[in-house]
């Protein structure tokens, strides 16, 4: 009896999902900084004005309204051509937080791409006063 109820239990885990996550409205923001030079992995929540000039500088206007946005960074740092990016694959919440995944996509062997140093990144806007966690899926 014990093992049945205990098979019963593995079942519902596995087979019922998460119901609370769902999609988060979000946007792309990664044109409206100009480049961001990082120098490794880089996942940073901006949940203030003066966090986001902190990094960026004071001279750059901040894109959001930090009243009911905060801004993601997620960056792989320096790579060694054009050919390499930042995708957002989804944006999900539940009562834990926001789940960001992203995946570093990087050139083929076919891509024409140009070297040298670049620095791929997204900022993301996302709702404010969640806690954010980032899931960096394999290439």
């Amino acid at each position: 009896m014990v093992g049945g109820l205990i098979a019963v239990a593995i079942l519902l885990v596995v087979a019922v999902p998460d119901g609370k996550r769902h999609p988060v409205a979000w946007r792309d923001l990664t044109g409206k900084v100009g480049p961001v030079l990082t120098s490794d992995l880089t996942r940073r929540l901006f949940r203030t004005r003066r966090q986001f000039q902190e990094f960026f500088g004071t001279d750059r206007e901040s894109p959001v309204d930090f009243s009911t946005r905060q801004l993601l960074l997620v960056a792989p740092g320096p790579r060694s051509s054009t050919g390499y990016a930042v995708q957002v694959l989804s944006v999900t919440e539940n009562d834990d937080g926001i789940m960001v995944k992203v995946r570093e996509k990087t050139p083929a062997l076919t891509d024409h791409v140009e070297a040298g140093v670049t620095y791929p990144y997204r900022l993301l806007s996302l709702p404010a006063g969640k806690a954010v966690y980032v899931d960096w899926v394999g290439r």
